[in-house]
């Protein structure tokens, strides 16, 4: 994963509707209508609002997301974070305070096999790090200014 490059910000007043595909990470903090595929991480902002079906490696999720979530990796949804749909994930953190109208399937059998996984830590919130190397080398994976965004949820 690059380090800048793979990056995108659909920021708070944005509305779009469409199909969204990506690598890398993309943050969603405005309104989006429609399907979303993904090998990256999808971060969904406090005011964000996704109506879609999700298919991504990883999702964090802060503002409301209608429709089912397919993660390879993980879910985890924040304190304020809403998931009215069905989950399917090996890996799922659900926080104090969060809404979960749906079911949840955990299948080991979707997960990317372990020599390929990132290696995971958490900061000093709790959220989840990954170092794309797999070896924690204190190299950050998305710029500064990003990671605020990302950490201010």
């Amino acid at each position: 994963m690059k380090k800048s490059n793979d990056i995108a910000l659909l920021g708070e007043k944005t509305v779009f509707e469409g199909k969204l595909s990506f690598h890398g990470t993309v943050r969603i903090d405005g309104h989006f209508k429609g399907n979303i595929s993904s090998d990256g991480t999808l971060v969904i902002g406090e005011h964000g609002i996704v109506e879609a079906d999700i298919d991504s490696n990883c999702v964090v999720i802060s503002g409301a997301v209608h429709g089912n979530i397919n993660a390879g990796l993980s879910i985890e949804i924040l304190p304020k974070g809403q998931v009215h749909g069905n989950i399917f994930t090996p890996s799922l953190i659900i926080h104090e305070g969060v809404i979960f109208e749906g079911s949840c399937r955990m299948d080991k059998t979707k997960c990317v096999p372990e020599k390929e996984l990132p290696e995971q830590t958490r900061d000093k919130k709790g959220l989840i790090k990954f170092f794309p190397t797999g070896k924690n080398t204190g190299e950050k994976e998305v710029p500064e200014e990003m990671e605020k965004q990302v950490n201010h949820s």
